[in-house]
């Protein structure tokens, strides 16, 4: 029986009567080689016996090489889901990832245009599961994952910007190891750990739970060597003093200091160069090398006269592209939130149960804490970072892969619908 006003809804996960046939699985791959010395001039029985599969399972194939597999058949063909695969591939190079909503609308537009009608979907349009299914179907090339958004200033960044700053880059680190290579920037730790999945009533739509949260948040500066040795922390409190029990049983070497408005500002940016980055750089011979973002907070004439007191060079990243050319933006500042999330609720839910933001004395033992927590693939994360911005080992080939071509929204769908009505 089929229905037209109404989609069928399939399952999942399909789970197999027990009580059913049960079929061999055959190896793809075994299968093709089979096939091929039949070609070539084996007999049947010889290849079922060399590859274990059955001489009627061989002939099948043999003489029907489009043959369906077993079980239920897709809405498409292998042709048109090949194309549409194809298709999501490019779009995703392109810098414009499509979601499950927009695989059925392109479904359903291909469909129209072609004056095709699946009874199967309500006005052509595939429901959730067609999404869930295909994306399971082809989970060797295609997977889900969470994306980041970017402005459209990062989008801008082109191919000759990144360019000229690799030509800088090549030329600065010419002869220089990855130990003397370290990359600056600031991030802040939020009072919030953010939501959880909760174990909740069947039926309760809005489970909530009691915890005290603030938008309050403490700026830290981290740096981290090519070589993966990250550097000790600078703290950056808001406030008008800064008292010693602030500054209690964090982690080694860490630094403390404050600011108004909470952020880093020139004489912030000052002390971190002299007490942290000069420490760590002067024990080493030859030539150094900062990398960060060129904020006006970062140039002082104490700084530049510190820095060539010690054979210490700058390299700024371009305007709008730290997604791309900061080692600690592509692969350490995220573990280190989530980490970040975990030690925050832990305190929330035992000794700050009752607190109301984080005090800022309790706050070094739990940035301790963190450290501890991020120990283990810290150094591996800071390597992978560094290569993934084309620094350790210069590759500007890492960067420049990654750039979205310059498209419009709608040249996509147009390459869409050009693409699946070749096949």
């Amino acid at each position: 029986m089929i229905y037209e006003d109404h989609q069928l809804d399939m399952p999942r996960v399909y789970k197999k009567d027990p009580r059913g046939k049960v079929n061999k699985k055959i190896d793809s791959d075994a299968l093709a080689r089979a096939l091929r010395d039949i070609k070539d001039g084996m007999s049947y029985r010889t290849a079922a016996y060399t590859y274990g599969i059955h001489y009627s399972v061989l002939f099948r194939h043999k003489h029907n090489p489009e043959i369906r597999k077993k079980g239920g058949q897709t809405q498409l063909s292998k042709t048109e889901e090949n194309a549409l695969i194809q298709v999501l591939e490019v779009c995703s190079e392109w810098g414009y990832p499509l979601d499950h909503y927009d695989l059925r609308k392109i479904v359903k537009q291909y469909l129209d245009s072609r004056g095709k009608r699946l009874l199967r979907f309500k006005d052509n349009m595939p429901g959730r599961e067609f999404a869930f299914s295909f994306m399971k179907r082809h989970k060797d090339r295609l997977r889900d994952r969470v994306c980041q958004n970017i402005k459209r200033s990062r989008a801008a960044v082109s191919s000759v910007i990144l360019n000229n700053y690799f030509n800088n880059l090549e030329k600065e680190l010419e002869g220089v190891p990855p130990s003397h290579t370290v990359n600056f920037d600031e991030t802040n730790l939020s009072d919030d750990p953010g939501r959880k999945k909760v174990i909740s009533k069947r039926g309760c739509r809005y489970p909530e739970r009691i915890m005290n949260t603030s938008k309050s948040a403490t700026s830290i500066m981290f740096a981290a060597a090519g070589d993966g040795k990250l550097l000790p922390c600078y703290v950056v409190y808001k406030a008008q003093n800064l008292y010693d029990s602030w500054t209690v049983g964090g982690p080694k070497g860490t630094r403390y200091n404050r600011s108004n408005s909470g952020w880093f500002e020139s004489a912030s940016f000052e002390d971190w160069v002299e007490k942290i980055a000069i420490p760590y750089l002067k024990k080493l011979d030859g030539k150094k090398i900062l990398i960060g973002d060129n904020l006006s907070s970062h140039f002082s004439p104490k700084t530049i006269r510190l820095c060539m007191e010690y054979n210490i060079h700058f390299v700024f990243l371009p305007p709008n592209s730290t997604h791309m050319t900061q080692p600690l933006d592509v692969a350490f500042f995220r573990p280190l939130k989530t980490a970040w999330r975990n030690v925050l609720l832990s305190w929330k839910k035992g000794e700050g149960q009752k607190k109301c933001s984080i005090p800022k004395d309790k706050f070094p033992h739990l940035l301790k804490n963190l450290l501890e927590e991020i120990h283990s693939s810290s150094e591996s994360n800071i390597k992978s970072g560094f290569r993934k911005c084309g620094v350790c080992p210069i590759n500007r080939q890492e960067v420049l892969s990654r750039l979205p071509e310059d498209v419009e929204e709608e040249d996509v769908t147009n390459m869409l619908m050009i693409q699946l009505s070749h096949t």
